[in-house]
């Protein structure tokens, strides 16, 4: 079996990532596999170091004069749709779509077909597959997570970051600067929270158009820094004493996950494929989309309990297991077989 990915992605985020830890796993089973994507972008430049044969393609209107080898089309973008619905269209290949996002689908007679046609749909979470059922109610769903991506912690570099903060308590917040993310959820918590916990520390990790914005919401604030986008996601997850996740809306979020495997508990909100991680008071805690207020009395509450942060880790570690390369892996794996000619 001959696996296409297609990820049109210019840029390198989490539905990226999680396209290279597939692609990664994958060919530590021996499938042979292709990915279409931009040309030499970060994606490509990164499965080329595993020796997979890369199609350089701009748009979903171009690279369709010939075809490929594949059995299989896999779309991780929006854009890849497209791109494998036309080949489908002009090659009769069959195609699954991974759909990593809550916000509504088109309603236009190309997005509708394209789901419509494809072998089967693949959405993160509950919330996602409601939301394709809710515009092509005839799409073949099914449910498969993102995966852990296992970033890694030095402990001396760990150390390093907390001695940039003597004496605080880090919170921090991973992803890009996007409304929808919740960073002016998390600076007004850190508002209301200044005065009666001077030593708590939010730090705000990554790059985004919102990134103006947040910081002059926040440029009274002595307790919020914005450190922009860090390589080392895992030194900096393992440095925190808590990670928040106040998304507005959210496809699954598998940012918790890494935060999960350091060791680090978790508040989220109560969105998107958010609950599909998170059992409330179980493995993290979960809080309304939007309040500010709900938000800071969690972290008092959690903070102030030790032995709850201690809880919610451990039954966190045992979460991760349904979540873990391997196991996503062998989902794909059946489903391939199950929709391949």
């Amino acid at each position: 079996m001959h696996i296409c990915h297609i990820n049109l992605a210019k840029g390198f985020s989490g539905g990226e990532r999680q396209t290279l830890n597939l692609i990664q796993s994958l060919a530590g089973q021996g499938v042979r596999q292709s990915l279409v994507a931009q040309p030499h972008g970060p994606l490509a430049r990164e499965v080329a170091k595993l020796g997979i044969p890369i199609k350089g393609v701009r748009h979903f209107l171009k690279g369709h004069s010939q075809g490929g080898a594949w059995d299989l089309l896999h779309c991780h973008d929006g854009k890849a749709v497209y791109w494998a619905f036309i080949e489908h269209l002009l090659r009769r290949t069959p195609y699954v779509i991974t759909r990593r996002v809550d916000n509504p689908l088109s309603a236009g007679a190309l997005t509708r077909n394209a789901y419509q046609k494809a072998a089967a749909v693949v959405c993160l979470s509950r919330a996602i597959e409601a939301v394709v059922k809710s515009t092509v109610p005839q799409a073949q769903t099914c449910r498969i997570p993102d995966s852990c991506s296992d970033f890694t912690a030095d402990p001396a570099t760990v150390s390093d970051i907390r001695s940039r903060y003597p004496g605080k308590v880090l919170i921090g917040q991973v992803g890009r600067l996007l409304h929808h993310k919740g960073y002016q959820v998390s600076i007004e918590a850190a508002r209301q929270l200044q005065a009666t916990h001077p030593d708590w520390q939010f730090l705000f990790l990554g790059e985004g158009p919102e990134k103006e914005t947040l910081e002059a919401q926040a440029q009274d604030l002595p307790n919020v820094a914005f450190l922009g986008h860090q390589s080392d996601i895992g030194n900096w997850l393992a440095a925190l004493d808590l990670l928040i996740f106040p998304s507005l809306t959210e496809g699954m979020g598998s940012t918790i996950l890494e935060a999960m495997q350091q060791k680090v508990p978790v508040i989220g909100s109560n969105a998107g494929g958010i609950p599909d991680i998170i059992e409330d008071g179980e493995n993290g805690i979960l809080v309304p989309p939007g309040d500010a207020k709900a938000l800071a009395i969690a972290m008092e509450a959690l903070l102030g309990d030790q032995a709850q942060c201690q809880r919610l880790v451990s039954h966190a570690r045992k979460t991760l297991a349904r979540f873990s390369p391997q196991a996503i892996k062998q989902a794909y794996l059946d489903l391939y077989k199950t929709v391949s000619p």
